[in-house]
């Protein structure tokens, strides 16, 4: 698979499918895949608000310890099929959602030594920065708590508040907003700005977790996806706008030098939105740039029965971003949409249907596995793995949107 290995913990899980609208004979196959991905997720919505999180079919039971970025991607999926749609189904459970995600939030701000230390890079050093930081957590000398700035926690402790899922929420509630015009949650968004903002590293990134000295390809990416939504919906004050101009630069420089799969979905869509915020082509040649590399990864056959929803979602807006432009584009832009094509072809067929009660296993045979039919829209992890897990369902219902919005731009020109 392109992402990362997955993390391992038991949650109960009770599935009721909810009806949204129904297909109609003119649906395309991504209208109605999308359908039953929504059906999916809004069943698989706790009473918490958080979301069933996975179901390994062969042993009958969920097998993984649950990754709270991906809990908020649940909700950033379906605010981003929101804003798409303008289904009014699913306004009620990102409203859960982002309540559940409040509550798992921490107040976190940086302490006047710790952005001394960050300004001259001490805890950067090669060597002693271990010890260093240890000593300075003991103390408490790193973050100050009792700021209005926050961080989303998987247990509500710093140590797991893992840095992806606050740019993640964030999404979730610009995304929301720009639905809804509903400002309930501005306070949220606010207060997850400013933890963000906390966890930034300057000339660097993020950092993958609040006491971490390390990054993540992953919550660079998220990151700066974050706050270039934001900057596409409100204005920006003097230190925001500086803050997002280095990313641009640095992040660029960076994973234009070391090719990330992990990056590339949420960094090209952050390029695309910060080309369309300032009209500067460096970002259309850093997209043009990550789509070449990534169309060239023998990745993509090491995943040949795998979900890769994930990086389609960088190729997707890669060819939105790419269509329309000269001629020199053609070549690249077919290639983008072959690999599209072919990818998507297997991923459809990873999706659950409706009253599906078996799956065909690599020699060739069927095995009856029952409980499939209870997650009918949830797409598996691979044609021979009969495992589901709710960010496998969010970017393939992702990528379907990204799909069905150009195509409806295509269609209105």
């Amino acid at each position: 698979m392109l992402a990362a290995p997955r993390p391992a913990l038991v949650v109960t899980i009770g599935i009721a499918l909810l009806a949204v609208t129904p297909a109609s004979a003119s649906d395309t196959a991504d209208q109605k895949g999308m359908r039953l991905a929504v059906n999916y997720l809004l069943g698989a919505q706790r009473p918490s608000g958080l979301f069933a999180y996975d179901f390994d079919f062969l042993e009958g039971k969920p097998k993984e310890s649950e990754n709270i970025v991906r809990q908020a991607a649940g909700a950033y999926v379906l605010a981003e099929y929101y804003v798409h749609a303008r289904d009014e189904h699913v306004r009620g459970a990102i409203e859960a959602a982002l309540t559940a995600l409040d509550a798992q939030s921490l107040p976190i701000g940086k302490s006047p030594l710790r952005s001394l230390l960050d300004r001259i890079g001490l805890l950067s050093l090669p060597v002693g920065r271990s010890k260093l930081r240890v000593a300075l957590e003991r103390l408490d000398f790193l973050y100050r708590p009792g700021t209005d700035a926050k961080v989303v926690s998987a247990d509500r402790r710093y140590a797991n508040a893992w840095a992806g899922a606050t740019p993640i929420a964030l999404l979730a509630e610009l995304q929301y907003h720009r639905a809804s015009s509903d400002g309930r949650f501005a306070g949220q968004r606010a207060a997850w700005l400013k933890g963000l903002r906390a966890l930034h590293v300057p000339n660097r990134g993020f950092r993958a977790f609040p006491y971490s000295l390390e990054g993540s390809p992953y919550v660079d990416g998220q990151g700066w996806l974050a706050l270039a939504f934001y900057a596409s919906a409100f204005s920006l004050d003097e230190s925001l706008a500086a803050l997002l101009t280095e990313l641009d630069g640095n992040l660029m420089t960076r994973y234009g030098r070391e090719f990330s799969f992990q990056f590339y979905h949420w960094g090209t869509m952050a390029a695309a939105l910060r080309w369309k915020r300032t009209s500067d082509e460096r970002f259309v040649q850093f997209i043009r740039a990550q789509a070449q590399v990534a169309l060239d990864q023998p990745a993509w056959t090491r995943a040949r029965f795998e979900n890769t929803c994930a990086p389609l979602e960088g190729l997707a807006t890669a060819a939105a971003v790419l269509r329309g432009r000269d001629d020199a584009e053609i070549a690249l832009r077919r290639r983008i949409h072959e690999r599209i094509d072919a990818e998507m072809t297997k991923n459809r067929a990873l999706q659950i249907q409706p009253d599906q009660t078996r799956l065909q296993l690599a020699d060739g045979a069927y095995r009856s596995l029952p409980r499939l039919r209870d997650f009918s829209g949830a797409f598996l992890a691979g044609l021979f793995e009969p495992y589901t897990r709710i960010d496998l369902t969010g970017h393939c219902l992702s990528v379907m949107v990204k799909l069905a919005g150009e195509h409806q731009r295509s269609s209105q020109r």
